[in-house]
């Protein structure tokens, strides 16, 4: 299975990946660090599985670009991008922040899974809050990915691309 993961955070990173891998034979990972280069990843690594981080800057940081903007439901407008180009990949949202945005349009983890569950019904798959210190979320992660691909567990997955 190849899972873009859609994140920003090192350590986050570094987590996820080590699980993933530690959890499912075979797994393959590109990792995306904006906005940006997580649509351009999804156009062209074909992936299986999306693992997306709600908070997202424009563009990669690097060492002359500060990554633009930092959008708090950058993931909103990225399940937006999916939608515009008509692809129907599923989508895992793993995000460390219990509320995202400002004022009246504030919203916490309960409205935010409603919503993209609202709005992105074909590929949105679930919600996990994501803890450094409290490792509950692998194991929520993990049940989301078996119910996206069953195979996955056994080291079997469909390629889906053509």
């Amino acid at each position: 299975m190849l899972v873009l993961l859609v994140e920003d955070d090192e350590n986050k990173i570094v987590q996820l990946t080590q699980f993933l891998s530690e959890s499912f034979r075979g797994v393959q990972i590109v990792t995306s660090r904006s906005l940006r280069n997580g649509v351009y990843q999804l156009r062209n690594a074909c992936p299986q599985l999306i693992i997306l981080d709600m908070t997202l800057p424009n563009y990669d940081i690097g060492p002359d670009e500060p990554g633009g903007q930092m959008h708090p439901l950058g993931g909103r407008e990225f399940l937006r991008q999916m939608d515009r180009f008509d692809l129907k990949v599923p989508v895992i949202v793993v995000t460390q922040f219990e509320r995202f945005g400002k004022g009246p349009e504030a919203m916490d983890l309960r409205d935010l899974d409603r919503v993209l569950q609202r709005d992105h019904p074909s590929v949105y798959r679930g919600l996990v809050y994501y803890h450094a210190a409290i490792h509950g979320w692998k194991e929520e992660l993990k049940s989301l990915i078996i119910k996206v691909d069953p195979n996955v567990s056994r080291g079997h997955s469909e390629d889906t691309c053509s």
